[in-house]
């Protein structure tokens, strides 16, 4: 975390950074997206990912579109979640066209699920792509304070442990986000690596580096 930023709380930070992103430029943030999804590609072929959990962009975040679009190509199993405001929560849903998309919580475009079937509770992404405001290298994230990922990231945790399946956690971002230390704490989702336009980041807790 920058210095000048070390004393102010999430609150602070989430405002900080969310001006920070906003600002930069445009046409620099598709370009970017659109490395930030080829690496992404490679990993999933590398890894022989059959199922992807993505999300869909909302306002200056890194837009996934072009990974959600290889992988349908590639008979990868596109995964999106659907926010439950009441219990802070996610149900995951199939996505096989942006038709299916509807504005949801906060209005962002989220499935409908009269159109994008509901997965089971006990699905098990092989990879999930984690948004944020800002991230460092050893799997730090500062979220939008909602706890959603942090809430699902636990409940995954106890269907990896039953069913013996490894999920890679993946944050996604430009490297203007990355920041030298992002304040954690001990019930925040802690990340796999952090893909940027420029590469992947391992945080050292697998074995995909």
């Amino acid at each position: 975390m920058d210095s000048r930023y070390a004393e102010r709380d999430k609150g602070e930070l989430r405002s900080v950074y969310a001006a920070a992103r906003n600002a930069l430029d445009a046409s620099k943030r598709k370009q970017w997206s659109r490395e930030v999804c080829r690496h992404a590609a490679t990993l999933a072929e590398r890894t022989s990912a059959r199922t992807i959990m993505a999300y869909v962009s909302f306002r200056s975040e890194l837009d996934l579109s072009e990974l959600i679009e290889w992988c349908w190509r590639k008979d990868v199993r596109v995964i999106v979640p659907r926010c439950t405001f009441a219990d802070r929560g996610m149900t995951l849903h199939e996505l096989k066209s942006f038709e299916q998309l509807r504005p949801g919580a906060y209005g962002i475009m989220e499935p409908d699920p009269a159109l994008a079937e509901q997965l089971p509770s006990d699905s098990v992404p092989d990879i999930v792509m984690v948004p944020g405001l800002a991230f460092d290298k050893v799997g730090g994230r500062l979220g939008y304070g909602g706890g959603y990922y942090d809430l699902f990231s636990e409940r995954m945790s106890i269907l990896a442990r039953e069913s013996g399946k490894e999920t890679i956690w993946l944050g996604v971002s430009f490297e203007a986000q990355l920041q030298d230390h992002v304040p954690g704490e001990s019930h925040d989702l802690r990340l796999d690596g952090v893909v940027t336009e420029q590469t992947i980041y391992w945080s050292g807790t697998t074995s995909y580096s």
